[in-house]
């Protein structure tokens, strides 16, 4: 920096505010200063023509003539007066004194003037005024004429005098004031610049190559600091320069003596080059470690808020476990973003090609994304064109990543209307084809300066962006590298306030014929009458009906659905889908879906979404048949519409029924590895909630030690654990195993990096599940690897397994011997305290009829887990209000869905319904306020009589 520069700026900056403000304040106070001294002499001036004025009356009347002329030459006398002129009461000229006046003539007649009158030239000030009698003075009016009119002239060089003697004064003192403050500046400037002209020249010197030069340590503070850092800077370079001759001197040396010398230098080259490679190395591990630092503890969080959101929970807790649960994922969405964005950086990214279902990997990502799409009543459908082969060679979990960005996107900035995924063709040759994915919303839209800032790292199209929606800025980035890496290219069409288009395409490799889902030929030649309201809904429905081979009556509403139906020469419909979106929730729309039904025998089938969860209820306990949730899946879709045309068959063979979770087969034992408690934890209570047996150990050594003891079928192992770390123990796990009796082994991790998997396959492993590990990777990892856990549903549990579990069982004797409600139990439960066995109880009967129609609903839709939440919340319920019926049956039927008995469930659900009843009888038919005063009475005395003790119960 030049020092001389440095100062300049520093004058500048002490001179130009000082200018600004003086100029400012001096201008001001000039003004004030001249405005006063004009508002004096235009005072004192007036004063002195209105006493003249005043004096000239009384001689005018007595027509003292003599007296007059000595007023008027006295006149003369006043500070700055310099001619006087008296007229006569005909306006004619009568007297004057002094000069002759200057300026011009008056604009109008003199006795015009009925008050005293200003007129002002450059140079003077001219007064005329109107005399009147004595007897008028106090009025300054009257009605009789003027005396006659008075005339003085002012000399204003005076005050134009006073006004430069100001204006120099102030500007003498501006001047004063700029060269202090100058003078102030231009020393401090030099305290500065100084130092800093020293430290150039020191540098200067150094750079010619005087390592020797060095700079006096004077100044203080920062740039003392900043003396002492280049002093010790040239101290450095002169101990490298110096260890740098050493080295050419030994180097010179080195190269005069023998050949083996340049050898050992080559080995060191060599050994540097490890060492680089070695670093390069420690850098991929810190950010596998991260990852699993990172992951490790979310997977705990995320893993027990879920289970904790499966047990009995008030609606005040559910919703704290949804924040959580909420949290958490945001809070792994950005740290997958990130690591996922260090992984593209290093190159390190890989992708996983394998057979993939496109079409059910799209679906997955709208079922997921549903509960934000449908709180904000948005029309999310997918648009499959029929050309497009289902079953394609590509990386789904990167396509899903993909896809699901740019979905939560368009729902994110959708405030209202639809967003469409459209899958089709755009380029095929032999078994290659090019995929191309657009998702077209209707929201905010994007101007063409947004769209610039699209996929790069950190930016979002607007600042306020991140605060409102929330966002790192990597999704876009993340998407476009990805789709770069499956041969593709990303880009988006879009209009502000208008909407969006985001498109990609991928290469990918069609799967063998043999993996193609099977023609679907059940439906065709039937005819569907579809009442969608939405047409985007309407049309995706029709065209997958069509590709199916039905032909499709599209109606507008129910009452034309009704009409068509009732119309005896109009087309013959087989069945219906009715979407209840945007229909009232009446009696009305029951009554009409239930007519279609019943008294018109058309096969209905309801689409409702989730958050529509009571229209879906009512339906069902009015008789509705069938109910779906949206979005549908495809297969849903087809094996409901093959059931409710064939309600005999199921939709499906045997053979090709879905699978679910019923009892382990085999009583399977499966060993979890980690080192991590609440992990371990985590995994072994999700095991056990299947039913599995399983043990927990926290390390390599003790898995070893456990194998060395007990068979297992399966082992969820650890990799990063201190001592023996995942990978170890199962490399010695391989070697202590009997031949031909393979152990599965699978890693559990949370490591980022796709090598890590390679790794992981080649120690001896058998598959691997990433962190957070939830239900469903368990049981399709367990079916899987040990065939366990899956019946086919509907199939009786004895002809399941020979070694099946058999069903809990509940004796119906026993069962009518208990009291319908037993007060005094709920007292025992509460511990006497009448307020809390109160509310407990009215609680229960609040929520009771509703949780009836809920577990009916889920019955009817065969949803077994939602089914079995709403169970065992109601079991958890009943534990604490004294309902034991209830409590004994829902105890059996929790225990019928945890063991995956639901070929005996509807005798159970029977029971618990008829209890339900009962105690809503029970309710209806008792005062519950006197029961329990009563009860508190029974309660009292069974205490005393244990203790011996008078009890008291509030």
């Amino acid at each position: 920096m030049n020092s001389s520069g440095l100062q300049n700026r520093i004058i500048f900056i002490a001179l130009a505010p000082v200018l600004v403000f003086g100029l400012v304040f001096t201008a001001w106070y000039t003004y004030q200063d001249l405005s006063q001294q004009n508002q004096a002499f235009s005072g004192r001036t007036q004063t002195a023509v209105q006493r003249l004025a005043d004096g000239l009356a009384m001689p005018l009347q007595e027509g003292d003539t003599e007296l007059v002329q000595a007023l008027l030459r006295r006149a003369l006398g006043e500070r700055d007066a310099r001619s006087v002129r008296l007229f006569d009461p005909f306006g004619s000229e009568w007297l004057h004194s002094g000069p002759t006046m200057v300026g011009p003539a008056y604009p109008h007649a003199i006795q015009d003037t009925t008050r005293l009158t200003l007129y002002e030239s450059g140079e003077t000030y001219r007064y005329l005024i109107p005399i009147y009698p004595p007897s008028d003075l106090q009025l300054r009016m009257s009605t009789s004429p003027p005396s006659g009119w008075l005339e003085v002239e002012f000399d204003y060089a005076n005050t134009q005098v006073a006004h430069y003697r100001t204006i120099l004064i102030n500007s003498l003192m501006l001047v004063l004031g700029m060269l202090a403050v100058a003078g102030l500046a231009v020393w401090l400037s030099r305290e500065i610049s100084q130092p800093v002209r020293n430290m150039i020249e020191t540098v200067d010197a150094i750079r010619e190559g005087n390592l020797d030069a060095r700079v006096d340590l004077k100044a203080s503070g920062e740039l003392h600091d900043l003396e002492v850092g280049i002093n010790s800077m040239a101290e450095t370079l002169k101990e490298a320069y110096e260890d740098m001759q050493n080295s050419v001197e030994q180097a010179t040396q080195d190269l005069r003596e023998t050949l083996e010398t340049i050898e050992i230098q080559n080995i060191e080259l060599d050994m540097a080059r490890r060492e680089a490679q070695q670093a390069n190395q420690v850098k991929t591990e810190f950010l596998a470690n991260m990852s699993h630092e990172i992951r490790t503890p979310l997977n705990g969080i995320i893993g027990f808020a879920r289970l904790l959101d499966k047990s009995n929970l008030t609606r005040k807790q559910e919703d704290y476990v949804a924040t959580i649960l909420s949290s958490s994922q945001g809070l792994l969405t950005i740290i997958n973003d990130v690591l996922d964005f260090c992984k593209i950086e290093a190159g390190k990214l890989m992708l996983d090609n394998r057979s993939t279902n496109l079409r059910e990997t799209i679906e997955d990502v709208l079922v997921m994304l549903a509960p934000a799409s449908q709180a904000k009543n948005l029309e999310v459908v997918s648009l499959y064109y029929s050309d497009v082969p289902e079953q394609l060679i590509t990386d789904p979990l990167r396509l899903k990543q993909v896809l699901t960005n740019l979905v939560n996107n368009a729902i994110k900035f959708t405030p209202e209307g639809s967003i469409v995924v459209r899958t089709m063709i755009e380029q095929a040759q032999g078994n290659k084809v090019m995929v191309r994915i657009s998702v077209t919303d209707t929201g905010i839209g994007l101007s063409k300066a947004e769209q610039k800032a699209l996929f790069h790292a950190f930016s979002q199209a607007d600042s306020s962006t991140a605060r409102e929606f929330g966002g790192t800025g990597l999704g876009l980035v993340i998407s476009k590298r990805l789709v770069e890496q499956m041969g593709g290219d990303i880009g988006l069409e879009s209009v502000k306030n208008e909407g969006s288009t985001f498109w990609f395409n991928v290469k990918a490799e069609i799967a063998p014929a043999i993996q193609q889902p099977p023609k679907r030929t059940d439906l065709q030649g039937h005819t569907m009458a579809v009442v969608e309201p939405r047409e985007m809904s309407r049309l995706a429905l029709r065209h997958q009906a069509e590709n199916w081979g039905i032909h499709c009556l599209e109606q507008q509403d129910l009452d034309e659905l009704l009409s068509h139906l009732q119309d005896p020469e109009a087309e013959r419909v087989d069945l219906a889908l009715i979407d209840v979106a945007g229909f009232a929730d009446d009696e009305q729309l029951y009554r009409k879906i239930l007519k279609i039904e019943r008294e018109l025998n058309c096969p209905t089938l309801v689409l409702a979404s989730t958050h529509e969860d009571d229209i879906s209820y009512k339906l069902l306990e009015q008789g509705a048949q069938h109910y779906l949730s949206k979005p549908v899946r495809t297969q849903q879709l087809y094996q409901t519409l093959v059931s409710m045309l064939n309600p005999y068959s199921g939709g499906t063979s045997p053979e090709d029924a879905p699978l679910m979770l019923g009892s382990v087969r085999n009583a399977i034992r499966v060993l979890a590895v980690d080192d991590n408690a609440a992990n371990l934890k985590l995994i072994v209570t999700l095991l056990e909630s299947m039913g599995v047996l399983v043990d927990g150990v926290p390390s390599g050594e003790d898995a070893i030690t456990a194998i060395q003891q007990t068979r297992y079928d399966l082992v969820f192992m650890d990799i990063q654990m201190p001592g023996m770390d995942g990978i170890e123990a199962t490399q010695r796990m391989r070697r202590l195993e009997p031949a031909h009796q393979r152990m599965p082994i699978i890693a559990l991790t949370a490591h980022a990096l796709a090598e890590e998997r390679q790794s992981m396959l080649d120690s001896g492993m058998d598959d691997y599940l990433t962190k957070p590990v939830d239900e469903d990777q368990l049981q399709r990892t367990l079916f899987k690897w040990t065939g366990a856990t899956l019946q086919q549903d509907g199939q009786s549990p004895e002809a399941a397994f020979a070694h099946e579990e058999t069903p809990d069982t509940l004796d119906i004797e026993d069962l009518q011997r208990l009291p319908v409600v037993d007060l005094v139990s709920g007292l025992e439960k509460a511990s006497g305290k009448l307020g809390l066995a109160r509310d407990m109880f009215a609680m229960l009967m609040d929520t009771l009829e509703n949780d009836q129609s809920q577990i009916n609903a889920l019955y009817q839709q065969g949803d077994y887990k939602a089914l079995l939440e709403q169970v065992h919340r109601l079991h958890g319920a009943t534990h604490y209000c004294g309902v034991p019926r209830i409590q004994q049956t829902a105890r059996h039927t929790e225990s019928l869905l945890k063991q995956g008995h639901y070929a005996v469930l509807e005798d159970a659900l029977f029971l618990l319904n008829e209890e339900i009843t009962e105690v809503v009888r029970w309710h209806e038919e008792n005062d519950r306020d006197q029961a329990f005063d009563q009860a508190v009475k029974v309660y009292a005395y069974q205490v005393q009589q244990k203790s011996g003790k008078k009890v008291t119960t509030g």
